[in-house]
């Protein structure tokens, strides 16, 4: 049986992989971005795509400078990169390394987007002055499988707001107008002016339809009505067929 993994939070982290390719979903849709994916995730969303890149044997230990020197390496190879996407998993569970990492990226000159599930507000506190943009997802509980993270998306959105944010609602044919109706008022009681996403359900043979019959039947009305910028953006990465 495989030993538990072992490293040092604040110099050490786990990483499932590190690749150059483009942002497949929200407004930077087709940017060209550094993936640095974190490896453990606090959710266990049924439509995850990257659940097996969540297991230890997948990990790899980096320490701040091997990482850092992966991370330039990538830019001298594959020319210059609109951001660094720190993702995962869920990258705030690694907290105490980004603390030390995010400020090294920034010290380079890098863009850093920050890809969340939105569920830890204190973690964010703790690198919210080295975050330029946050990609917050809304997790209702009937499309995650989960239990519902309601509480901990307001206050997240709440220190988010101080950044550039936008939300991300990935919409399965079991979401509720009822929980779009919470993550809509989540967003208006902090900013209306806050993009909110609706993501449909994609794989690599489309856009799944009944997701976007909910969207375009029910829950694209339902946010309009309070918020100012709301969109439909389907989760290109997975139609594409690329990372």
């Amino acid at each position: 049986m495989p030993q538990p993994l072992t490293f040092r939070k604040q110099d050490q982290t786990e990483i499932s992989e590190i690749f150059s390719s483009l942002q497949g979903e929200g407004p930077y849709l087709g940017v060209k971005q550094i993936f640095v994916r974190f490896g453990r995730c606090n959710m266990h969303c049924v439509y995850c795509d990257e659940l097996a890149k969540m297991k230890e044997e997948s990990f790899q230990i980096y320490d701040l400078d091997g990482l850092i020197a992966e991370v330039m390496e990538m830019e001298r190879e594959k020319g210059k990169h609109h951001s660094i996407s720190l993702t995962g998993g869920e990258p705030l569970l690694y907290a105490p390394f980004l603390v030390h990492f995010m400020p090294l990226l920034k010290e380079k000159g890098f863009t850093l987007y920050l890809e969340t599930n939105g569920t830890l507000p204190e973690a964010l506190n703790s690198v919210l002055e080295y975050s330029d943009i946050i990609a917050m997802d809304l997790k209702p509980a009937s499309s995650t499988g989960d239990r519902s993270f309601e509480a901990q998306h307001q206050k997240f959105l709440e220190i988010a707001s101080r950044k550039e944010v936008f939300i991300k609602v990935v919409i399965t044919p079991d979401t509720r107008e009822d929980e779009i109706r919470r993550c809509v008022e989540i967003v208006r009681s902090v900013n209306a002016n806050i993009p909110f996403i609706f993501q449909p359900l994609s794989d690599a043979f489309g856009i799944n339809t009944q997701a976007l019959q909910l969207i375009e039947g029910f829950f694209f009305n339902v946010a309009k009505k309070h918020l100012s910028d709301v969109r439909v953006i389907p989760q290109m990465h997975k139609i594409w067929g690329v990372r």
